[in-house]
């Protein structure tokens, strides 16, 4: 008894030592971090305090904070009971989630991502931190038992120390490389990027920690059994031994972790060099009841291309009773109707699919149609139709900035499309709107009562509305007789402070939404029955701005303040909101597309995010300028996104079908470009406010020249390809090393007692 009360002594002191040098170690960490972080934002430490990193680090420091304090009260006591084990447990759990939430699969916006990223943290803390208790904490204790009891009490350590291991071994190679797949699934960015090569490398120092435990199994637990009857067992000093160099490879695979929480993601590094790099081509498979058409078409583009057509059951194989193709090719909103493409057979053999090769001609860019049919002999001809999106790559496409001068001096703002023959700007400086006729290209302006015009919207029956804030009114201008009415908003709670309506939306009712930026709220007009309604956001200092009509008319919002987007049904007034886990960085703008997901400019975020409504999930891409302020949004005739950058004299475009990104200069130096639209054509407009000019894209497609071009590699590898078996490997091996680990712990209990 003496000699187990010294045992659980010795182990109290080593166990707290160990956890006080590294919850200093994570105070001085924490130190640093908010230093570089300073560092890095060329700013103060409150200022960086004050960021979305900022408030997990406090919540950081706060639980450090916390633990030190707990390890205070129990390094003073002897006997560790429950009452303080469990907040010590639910603190250290919380203070990993704060490493997650600042880390690769919070920023990726995907919640499952950062699940995985809290459970692989927590696995590979209890792995790593298991082997420093169990060398540095456990190890020792035992020497204050006699040399039979320790070398016993070793021994019969290995399996009950190796279940938990495999178990942590087991999950961390289950979530690492699902973790992988949602931060980056391009094999050639991870094995060509320094992200993916210290992955490699950490992979490599996991292998060998792996490794030592097998040693620990085989070789010193194997052999302390065996000398176990003879009394000679020397278990206790080989395993601490051992467990050190198992220690320091820990030390070192958090080194490399702290390099990766902390480095560039694979697609960052070479975002300039991709942009460089265009691969040219179209692949898709295609399923019917029997079979199954792999096509491929290069370089997919308007003019001559090369079809490639693979035709096989589910498995691979050549449909017995197929000899022929029939691909067909049309376009019927250009009345273009289908055209047979005559195909060639280039491959075919017993246990390969049979291969059709064919030349096909885009006229142009555009949405074309192409019906693949097999031609069977004994069955039905098994047929698809496939519709492909024809366009050209952004470095295909020479840009022609055409600028027109206002008549006299002005603040222009933001532009509206008529959806005839005008183009309607605001005029923030002065009570009047301008109109561009894109026939005669000139200018006209429209005056009325009032101080400003802010933002444009259009209804149904023909009438352009806009916001006055400095005078608190709406109104609207009759594009049959140009006259100009409007209507004052009331001033809403707190009416100690005056409104400042901003953004203005007709929703497909004719009623009018208008911001109320400072106070909270969104308001409904009813010009029917002349009144207002008051919609309030659930969150104070929302900061509502821009608003947007789905396609099934509810009104979406933007929260500048809180970072969040929502909509309002128009029918109900229920509100409903959106967010990242990382909240989106000033949001100022928002876009739908034809898919209708939601594209946000995150003003001071650098970054343009596609939010998709019906998965709720956010995809950001970053542009090209870090000192741009990513603004007003449009669609241009191949349904790229042009996109203002407000300070810098340039405007970007996105193609979110083949995600490259690109910019183009303005002459006009300091133009300051807001806000943009397009026209019946999808021509580009924007208006630059200092130039004093509003401007237009002139887009011109470039021939590709198919000798030149990199084409899609058919035989390259997919991420799940290498995933799947190694995730399947390692579920197998960990499971037979734990089921040998279990029988392993039965032997030595029965050998021990016995």
């Amino acid at each position: 008894k003496e000699e187990l009360e010294q045992v659980q002594i010795k182990h109290h002191q080593k166990f707290m030592s160990i956890t006080g040098i590294g919850l200093m170690l994570i105070f001085i960490s924490n130190i640093l971090m908010i230093a570089v972080q300073t560092v890095r934002l060329e700013t103060s430490p409150i200022e960086s305090i004050q960021t979305y990193f900022g408030t997990i680090w406090l919540a950081r420091m706060i639980i450090t904070i916390v633990l030190l304090g707990i390890w205070f009260t129990l390094d003073r006591k002897t006997n560790v009971t429950k009452k303080f084990q469990i907040p010590m447990l639910v603190a250290m759990l919380a203070l990993i989630s704060t490493s997650s939430l600042i880390g690769h699969g919070a920023a990726s916006g995907e919640t499952p991502a950062l699940i995985l990223d809290y459970i692989h943290n927590l696995v590979a803390a209890v792995w790593i931190g298991g082997i420093f208790y169990f060398v540095f904490a456990l190890l020792p204790s035992l020497s204050k038992l006699k040399e039979e009891n320790r070398e016993k009490m070793s021994l019969a350590l290995i399996p009950r120390f190796s279940i938990a291991f495999i178990i942590s071994i087991g999950i961390v190679i289950i979530t690492g490389p699902l973790l992988m797949w949602f931060l980056e699934s391009d094999v050639g960015l991870i094995t060509e990027s320094v992200y993916g090569q210290l992955i490699i490398l950490k992979i490599a120092i996991a292998s060998v920690m792996v490794a030592l435990g097998g040693f620990f199994q085989f070789r010193i637990q194997k052999t302390g059994e065996k000398n176990f009857q003879s009394g000679k067992i020397d278990v206790h000093r080989k395993l601490r031994r051992s467990l050190k160099v198992d220690a320091a490879l820990g030390v070192v695979l958090l080194g490399v972790v702290a390099l990766l929480t902390n480095g560039t993601l694979p697609e960052g590094q070479f975002q300039d060099a991709s942009a460089q790099e265009i691969i040219y081509g179209f692949k898709t498979i295609e399923f019917t009841d029997n079979a199954k058409f792999e096509i491929q078409i290069t370089p997919f583009s308007s003019g001559v291309n090369t079809i490639l057509v693979q035709v096989s059951d589910f498995n691979n194989n050549p449909i017995y009773d197929a000899n022929a193709i029939k691909v067909k090719m049309a376009n019927p909103s250009k009345n273009i109707f289908p055209i047979e493409i005559p195909m060639e057979i280039t491959k075919e053999g017993e246990n390969i699919p049979t291969e059709f090769k064919g030349e096909i001609t885009f006229g142009f860019s555009g949405q074309w149609e192409l019906e693949i049919e097999s031609q069977r002999t004994e069955n039905a001809n098994e047929s698809k139709i496939v519709n492909v999106l024809v366009k050209p790559r952004l470095e295909n496409i020479q840009t022609q900035i055409v600028e027109y001068e206002f008549p006299e001096t002005a603040k222009p703002l933001y532009p509206l499309y008529d959806g005839k023959k005008s183009i309607w700007i605001s005029d923030p400086s002065s009570p009047r709107l301008w109109e561009f006729s894109l026939e005669t290209q000139e200018f006209s302006s429209y005056s009325f009562n009032g101080l400003s015009t802010m933002f444009l919207t259009m209804d149904n029956t023909g009438k352009i509305w806009f916001t006055d804030s400095p005078r608190n009114q709406i109104g609207y201008i009759d594009l049959e007789t140009k006259e100009i009415a409007t209507k004052t908003i009331p001033n809403l709670d707190p009416v100690m402070a005056d409104n400042k309506p901003i953004f203005i939306q007709a929703d497909f009712d004719d009623n009018i939404w208008i911001t109320i930026v400072n106070k909270n709220k969104i308001l409904k007009y009813l010009p029917d029955d002349d009144v207002f309604k008051i919609i309030e956001l659930p969150e104070r200092d929302s900061f509502p701005f821009a608003l947007a009509i789905d396609g099934v008319g509810n009104i979406w919002y933007t929260a500048t303040g809180t970072g969040k987007i929502g909509y309002i049904d128009p029918d109900k007034g229920k509100i409903t909101q959106y967010s990242k886990e990382i909240p989106l960085d000033g949001p100022e703008y928002l876009l739908f597309d034809k898919n209708e997901d939601v594209w946000i400019a995150e003003h001071t975020g650098t970054s343009i995010t596609k939010f998709n409504p019906i998965l709720e999930t956010f995809e950001r891409i970053s542009v090209s300028n870090d000192e741009a302020l990513p603004f007003g949004m449009t669609f241009d005739k191949y349904g790229n996104i042009w996109f203002a950058q407000h300070v810098v004299d340039s405007i970007g475009v996105y193609d979110p079908d083949n995600n490259d990104l690109k910019e183009f200069p303005i002459s006009t130096e300091g133009s300051f470009i807001q806000f943009m639209t397009s026209d019946k054509n999808g021509k580009v407009w924007f208006v630059e406010q200092e130039g004093n000019k509003l401007g237009t894209v002139n887009i011109i497609e470039i021939p590709v020249d198919v000798s030149q071009v990199k084409t899609m590699d058919s035989n390259e590898i997919e991420y799940a390809e290498i995933a799947s078996p190694l995730i399947a490997l390692g579920i197998i091996v960990t499971a037979l090393f734990f089921v040998k680990a279990i029988h392993d712990k039965r032997r030595l209990n029965s050998l021990i007692n016995s």
